[in-house]
């Protein structure tokens, strides 16, 4: 980006030791010669006026897409402070709803494709009635202006250097929107906002699945797939969050809501970007737990020794905002 004042002075400094060349040469001349260079000076003094307004014009125009950019990153993350933390996290981090910061399935979608699913959210597969995710276009229901969508869409895109990269704007320290969402979340509820750090800084087990159940002291337990309540974010349906079990405790998830569903391990512990660990436990996309049926898996050493934390987190296939923990000790 050109410097403004740098290039007046550029300028300036130019067209005094143009003209003042001319001046001397001129100066020795008559008066028909000094008319015909006057008119010399005027046009040499036009062009290179010309381009002088083209640059600075060219850098007001850069300037005012920096300041657009910066604006809409800021409403968007006000916004996102207002309606989307409790879901994805203070941090885009990932809460019940998928990572948006910096997550690489989604810097890889299509411009048109994030707005598209801010818009107008994401569908069940299984029954195109039900939403995956709620539409936040007024035009489908939701309560935001497409000018707002838009806003949520520069935050977003403010997490990917390589975007930021490619349509000018700076990159490093400042520019990735979702460091301003704590302040906002702070100062418009200071309560959600301890509750949103203390999640956002712990671990898996007891932060974004909450506090684990005790259910050690039982060889043999049962948990419900159960139909998700109106405010709940595991649409359609909820797994019990966080269990802590014993290495050779039977576990039987039972299916008890209304859609089918999986019971799938994963690798690692972002279920924002699940990758199935088969090894450990997966009840089968092909044919899914219908109502009414279940799946039964025995905790094994190989399960403990998963992670570092010994944590298994899992989810269900076909509704990938469905995630809960194991947390197992020997």
């Amino acid at each position: 980006m050109v410097n403004p004042v740098q290039a007046a002075v550029g300028i300036i400094v130019l067209l005094v030791t143009v003209g003042a060349l001319l001046y001397i040469f001129i100066s020795r001349t008559n008066a028909v010669e000094k008319t015909g260079y006057g008119a010399l000076i005027m046009l040499s003094i036009i062009s290179l006026l010309i381009p002088a307004f083209w640059i600075l014009e060219s850098n007001n125009q850069a300037v005012a897409k920096l300041d657009q950019h910066t604006t809409a990153v800021q409403r968007g993350a006000a916004l996102y402070a207002q309606y989307c933390f409790q879901c994805h996290g203070i941090n885009g981090q990932g809460q019940s709803g998928p990572k948006l910061n910096g997550n690489t399935a989604v810097n890889n979608l299509s411009d048109a494709d994030i707005l598209r699913i801010i818009s107008g959210g994401i569908a069940d597969t299984t029954d195109p009635s039900k939403l995956l995710m709620p539409a936040w276009l007024d035009q489908y229901g939701g309560p935001l202006t497409q000018v707002q969508i838009q806003y949520l869409f520069e935050l977003v895109r403010s997490a990917d250097p390589a975007y930021l990269t490619k349509n000018g704007y700076p990159t490093g320290p400042g520019t990735n929107g979702f460091d301003q969402v704590p302040a906002d979340v702070k100062s418009s509820n200071p309560t959600a906002y301890q509750t949103a750090v203390a999640q956002a800084t712990a671990g898996a087990g007891a932060g974004q699945f909450g506090a684990p159940v005790d259910m050690t002291g039982q060889k043999s337990i049962t948990l419900n797939i159960s139909n998700s309540p109106a405010t709940a974010t595991c649409q359609p349906a909820c797994f019990p969050l966080n269990v802590k079990v014993k290495v050779g405790t039977s576990i039987t998830w039972v299916n008890k809501s209304s859609t089918p569903h999986t019971v799938t391990a994963i690798k690692g512990e972002n279920p924002a970007a699940p990758v199935v660990a088969a090894n450990i436990f997966d009840s089968g996309v092909s044919k899914p737990l219908a109502a009414g049926q279940s799946f039964t898996y025995m905790v094994s050493m190989t399960a403990y020794n998963f992670n570092p934390n010994h944590l298994v987190v899992y989810y269900c296939q076909i509704h990938p905002a469905m995630t809960a923990v194991l947390t197992i000790v020997p």
